[in-house]
């Protein structure tokens, strides 16, 4: 695919008035119920949302399948991303009845020298050769109950995934397909890095950690039709939220530049949400979360675009740690 081309796609996709935050679905299985978790998502879109970010590792491969149930009626009103490069933890019944068993029998003291332990399931990475990426995308577009998605990326990626003549002839084969609209990147930090500095192709799309926002520049290579931030809520935020909790001091520096909320953790998750969509202009954010009382405060972040003198208060909170 051309950088034009790549960008045409990229284009068509968020015009679906796609706001600057998009709803990740990392967490989407602690909800307490599927019937939660639909709720959920269908919540979030009616308050705005747009873009939803996926991917088979989510929840061991049940939260595509939620995503499926959410937008399976309303298709052309979402954005969604999804992923290859790992595959979740195993839950087919036979993996099931196999571990089950071999946990069983080792519990009678004559078995336990012959039956072997059962192997510990991991979800497996790194798994980017042609035939398994294309199984595990199929399996996504059905999880989904849909005949494409709009972004695929590649999930937790090196410089030499990227580099391969067959991921890359995978991921074109399913634009020209019309399973994929785009395609690009989801990896690590360093990789990231890595794939930023070395000019090398990988699509329309990176999605990173927001931490590496300011310092990733896209030497060699053109920047990405669109850049995609997650984790603002990481270990900064809750740094700030056991400061704010125990340092009087800092707390109130926070009041005095920001006003009330120093005490509401939902505030000042939106204070952080607010820097990432700073520092990502024109690009999207991810959120996430299991509540539905938080879905608005979080969107409300997005307000803060059109009071920079805010943001530049807060940008001084957190330089000033």
């Amino acid at each position: 695919m051309s950088q034009r081309a790549s960008v045409d796609a990229v284009t068509r996709l968020v015009s679906k008035s796609s706001g600057p935050l998009g709803f990740g679905t990392g967490l989407l299985h602690h909800v307490k119920d599927s019937r939660s978790a639909v709720s959920l998502l269908r919540q979030a879109h009616d308050q705005g949302v747009t873009y939803f970010d996926t991917a088979r590792l989510y929840g061991d491969g049940r939260c595509e399948g939620l995503m499926g149930e959410a937008f399976s009626h309303m298709r052309k009103d979402v954005i969604i991303a999804t992923k290859v490069g790992i595959l979740p933890t195993p839950r087919d019944l036979r993996t099931r009845v196999q571990g089950k068993a071999a946990t069983l029998l080792r519990r009678l003291p004559p078995l336990r020298r012959v039956v072997p332990e059962p192997p510990v399931q991991r979800p497996e990475f790194g798994v980017f050769d042609r035939d398994r990426m294309q199984r595990s995308f199929e399996t996504s577009l059905q999880q989904l109950r849909t005949d494409h998605v709009d972004l695929l990326l590649l999930h937790e990626c090196t410089l030499d995934d990227v580099r391969r003549p067959e991921v890359t002839e995978f991921l074109e084969q399913m634009v020209r397909d019309g399973k994929a609209r785009a395609y690009g990147v989801a990896p690590a930090p360093e990789a990231m890095r890595a794939i930023a500095g070395s000019g090398a192709p990988y699509g329309a799309v990176a999605q990173f950690d927001a931490a590496l926002r300011e310092s990733t520049s896209f030497e060699g290579a053109a920047p990405p039709a669109l850049i995609v931030t997650h984790s603002c809520l990481g270990e900064r935020f809750r740094s700030a939220l056991k400061r704010l909790k125990e340092d009087e001091a800092f707390k109130q520096r926070w009041s005095s530049a920001l006003g009330d909320g120093a005490d509401d953790p939902a505030l000042v998750a939106q204070a952080f949400l607010a820097h990432a969509l700073h520092q990502n202009s024109g690009g999207i954010v991810l959120f996430s979360t299991t509540r539905p009382d938080r879905l608005r405060t979080n969107l409300e972040a997005s307000a803060w675009l059109t009071a920079p003198d805010k943001i530049a208060a807060f940008s001084q909170l957190l330089a000033g740690e």
